[in-house]
């Protein structure tokens, strides 16, 4: 099945906070490589007041039942905001995070706010309020840790390092780290990031999808947008899509 792809007409704010919560949340903040516990993080995690980050988001929703099959585009402004007091009195650096349509609009509506902060040997991040331990330091290829350990959820996920000091896209050093990978024939999970040396957040990717399966007892499988002469065991996941979204952020301009 070929998914066919039509614009979707939501208020971009409304769709980031949804799709945020599908996912993660952050940080409380410190200010320097001492506090990080590492002269890596203030490298590879700048955190400095003023500092600006604009993403291009490219993003689509499915679910077959309902009969959506939508993309949409919209860029994301990030500042960093100055610091401010935790509830327990640490230093937190303020997030502002605004979306736009494209680069002709102007960034709308009040801004929401997230917050970061660095522990000895962590970066993290607060993303409407769950915390998520983004990098750890040093980094090593092949390292392990679990990144949602601040979260109350029981369930642990290792986050892993899979590319370190890697080339991509122009930029000299990158580090990839793959934060949920899960896939079989019926569905499939696969969250990362990758933050290049010297300006942080480069990219991030987010796959959370249910694939159809035929289902004699089942009216709402969605076997009926399969080809007529193939088993859906052979069709590959993303080519069966019942219900989920793919997520995808990108640099476009870094303010340090």
């Amino acid at each position: 099945m070929k998914i066919n792809l039509n614009s979707l007409n939501l208020n971009p704010n409304l769709v980031w906070a949804v799709l945020t919560g599908f996912v993660f949340a952050g940080f409380y903040s410190c200010t320097n490589e001492t506090e990080s516990g590492s002269p890596e993080a203030g490298l590879w995690y700048p955190v400095q007041e003023g500092s600006t980050w604009i993403y291009a988001v490219d993003s689509i929703w499915i679910d077959c039942v309902a009969g959506r099959n939508d993309t949409f585009r919209f860029q994301v402004r990030e500042i960093m905001d100055g610091w401010v007091k935790g509830a327990s009195g640490d230093s937190l650096m303020k997030i502002s995070r605004q979306v736009r349509t494209d680069s002709t609009q102007n960034w709308g509506g009040g801004p929401r706010i997230w917050h970061t902060r660095m522990e000895p040997g962590k970066a993290i991040k607060t993303e409407e309020n769950r915390s998520i331990i983004k990098l750890v330091f040093p980094m090593k290829l092949g390292l392990k840790w679990n990144g949602w350990g601040y979260l109350p959820e029981p369930a642990a996920q290792d986050f892993e390092y899979v590319e370190v000091n890697a080339p991509y896209a122009g930029y000299d050093s990158t580090a990839l780290i793959v934060q949920w990978a899960n896939e079989n024939l019926l569905e499939k999970q696969f969250f990362c990031e990758r933050y290049a040396r010297n300006t942080g957040l480069i990219y991030a990717y987010r796959c959370e999808v249910t694939g159809i399966v035929t289902n004699p007892n089942d009216p709402n499988d969605c076997s009926s947008l399969l080809p007529p002469d193939q088993p859906w065991s052979v069709i590959p996941l993303l080519g069966r899509v019942k219900f989920g979204y793919q997520y995808e952020q990108r640099l476009l301009e870094y303010i340090p």
